[in-house]
């Protein structure tokens, strides 16, 4: 990756991987302070992550292990469908599995916070399946570093 061994604190990055200086995934551009987590799915009206969710949230977590003092927010989206009550309880138990995740794979708790925000902030419109899809998914945003 370019990094000198004696520097880098992700020494295990795949091949081809963009990393930092420190040799660790790149989560944030420059000034980007939220990226939305492509890849990242749960099971049908569930808090249980996919599979294929597991290879984004190991970079994720392989970089905050990585750069200790950024703070992350996992914020947890819904699309529009169904109770709004159960919507944002499912977005937010949808962020907490994401933090606990990454928590089991050694990203302290302190760098960590969940929020689920429900079907209130859509990227796309809820009247079609593909907007829908869009609408639900899961974001960090740096809160701090």
């Amino acid at each position: 990756d370019g990094v000198p061994d004696a520097q880098d604190r992700c020494p295990n990055t795949g091949a081809g991987v963009q990393v930092d200086a420190v040799g660790c995934p790149i989560l944030f551009e420059a000034e980007a302070t939220e990226i939305i987590l492509d890849g990242v799915t749960f099971e049908s009206s569930s808090a249980t992550l996919t599979p294929n969710s597991r290879t984004v949230l190991d970079r994720v977590a392989q970089s905050l292990v990585g750069n200790p003092d950024v703070r992350v927010r996992v914020v947890g989206h819904t699309d529009s469908t169904g109770p709004l009550q159960f919507n944002i309880d499912l977005s937010q138990q949808r962020a907490e599995s994401v933090v606990e995740y990454l928590q089991a794979r050694g990203v302290p708790a302190g760098q960590l916070e969940a929020l689920g925000v429900g079907p209130e902030d859509p990227v796309a419109p809820n009247d079609t399946p593909a907007g829908r899809l869009q609408n639900r998914r899961v974001e960090l945003q740096r809160i701090g570093n």
